[in-house]
C-alpha cells in the first residue's frame, strides 16, 4: 500500500506539473494579449488619423484608442511614448491641419507599434524555449520516477516479506527443537537486530537443550542400569500406555525380544501377547477386579510358575513372592 501511494503520488506530482506548465503558458498569453491590444489601438488610431479631415468622428475615434493605450503600458518606455502621442493629439485638437503635428503622431504609434512588436517577438521566444524545456523535463522526470516506483513496487515487498518468511520458517524449526537454526540477514537494519537477537536466543536454547539431555541420558543410563540389574521383571509404561523401560526378566516371561516390546503400545502388545493382555486388562478397563486370585501360569527358562493378584500396590499387578514361587 505504501509502494502503490508512492507511485500515486508521483503521477499526481507529474500531473501538477503539466497543469503548471499549462497556466504558466496561459499567464504568458495573457501578457501577449496586453502586447497585441496596443498593436490594435495603434493601428485604429493610424487609420482614423488617415480618415481626418473625411470623417467628422475621426478625431472621437482617435481618442477613444487613446485612452485605452494609455490604459494598457505594459513596456518599459511605452508610457514616454504614449504621453508624446496624447501631447501630439492635444496639438491636433488646437492646429488642426499642422503637418509636423501629424507627423510627429504618426512617429509615436509607429514607435508604440514597434515596441509592442519587439515585446511579442521576444516574448515569444521566450514562451517557446520554456514550452520545449517542459515538454522534455517533465516527461523524462515522470518516466524516471515510475520507473523507480515500479522497481521499488516488485523489489521492496520481498525486501520485507522474504525475510519475514525466513524468520517464519526459523521459528519453526525452534518449536520443531530443532535448536541449531539460525537466521543470516545482512546489514545493520532492524532485520539485522532481530536476527542477532533471534541466533542469541537460539544458541541459549540449544545450550540449554544439550545440558538437560546430557543429564537425562545419564539419568535414563542409570535407571536402565538398575532395572536391567533386577531379579524380578520390570516394565514400565507412559501415559499413553506406551512401553518406555523393560528389563531381560520380563522379556523373558513375555516370551519376545526387546525391539519387539520397547517403545510400542501396550493395546497393540496386547493382540498376541496373552500375558500382556492379562496385565494390562484393568488399565483398558478402568475397573479393578477386587478379589480376583485367578492364577497365571507363566512358562520361563524352562520352568513353569504361577501368578496372582497382589492389591497391596495398584501399579504392580503382580508380584513375585518366594513362599509360593508366585509371581
Amino acid at each position: 500500500m505504501g509502494v502503490g501511494l508512492l507511485l500515486a503520488l508521483i503521477i499526481l506530482l507529474a500531473v501538477m506539473g503539466i497543469t503548471q506548465i499549462i497556466s504558466l503558458a496561459n499567464a504568458s498569453e495573457q501578457v501577449l494579449v496586453a502586447n497585441y491590444n496596443s498593436l490594435d489601438y495603434s493601428r485604429n488610431m493610424l487609420k482614423a488619423l488617415d480618415e481626418y479631415g473625411i470623417e467628422k468622428d475621426a478625431l472621437k475615434k482617435i481618442e477613444q484608442h487613446l485612452i485605452a493605450q494609455e490604459k494598457n503600458i505594459t513596456e518599459i518606455g511605452e508610457d514616454e511614448m504614449t504621453e508624446s502621442l496624447r501631447v501630439h493629439y492635444d496639438q491636433l485638437l488646437t492646429s488642426p491641419g499642422d503637418t509636423m503635428v501629424l507627423k510627429g503622431f504618426r512617429k509615436d504609434l509607429n514607435d508604440i507599434m514597434k515596441i509592442n512588436l519587439d515585446a511579442i517577438e521576444r516574448k515569444s521566444k521566450v514562451a517557446t524555449q520554456a514550452a520545449d524545456q517542459a515538454i522534455l523535463l517533465i516527461p523524462a522526470t515522470g518516466a524516471l520516477c515510475f520507473m523507480i516506483a515500479f522497481i521499488l513496487l516488485f523489489n521492496l515487498p520481498g525486501n520485507i516479506a522474504n525475510p519475514i518468511k525466513e524468520l517464519t520458517d526459523s521459528i519453526k524449526q525452534i518449536a520443531s527443537e530443532k535448536y541449531s537454526e539460525r537466521v543470516h540477514f545482512e546489514g545493520h537494519n532492524e532485520f539485522g537486530e532481530l536476527a542477532q537477537s533471534f541466533n542469541v536466543m537460539a544458541k541459549k536454547l540449544e545450550e540449554y537443550n544439550n545440558s538437560n539431555l546430557a543429564r537425562i541420558m545419564i539419568e535414563k543410563k542409570r535407571i536402565d542400569m538398575l532395572i536391567n540389574n533386577m531379579h524380578d521383571p520390570v516394565i514400565g509404561l507412559d501415559e499413553n500406555k506406551q512401553v518406555i523401560f523393560v528389563n531381560e526378566e520380563a522379556l523373558k516371561i513375555f516370551g519376545a525380544k526387546e525391539p519387539e516390546i520397547l517403545g510400542h503400545a501396550a493395546q497393540d502388545i496386547a493382540v498376541t501377547n496373552d500375558l500382556m493382555r492379562l496385565l494390562i486388562k484393568d488399565l483398558i478397563t478402568g475397573e479393578p477386579r477386587v478379589g480376583d486370585q485367578v492364577p497365571i501360569k507363566i512358562y520361563a527358562n524352562g520352568k513353569e510358575s504361577f501368578s496372582k493378584r497382589n492389591h497391596s500396590d495398584p501399579y504392580h499387578p503382580y508380584r513375585r513372592s518366594n513362599k509360593d514361587r508366585h509371581w
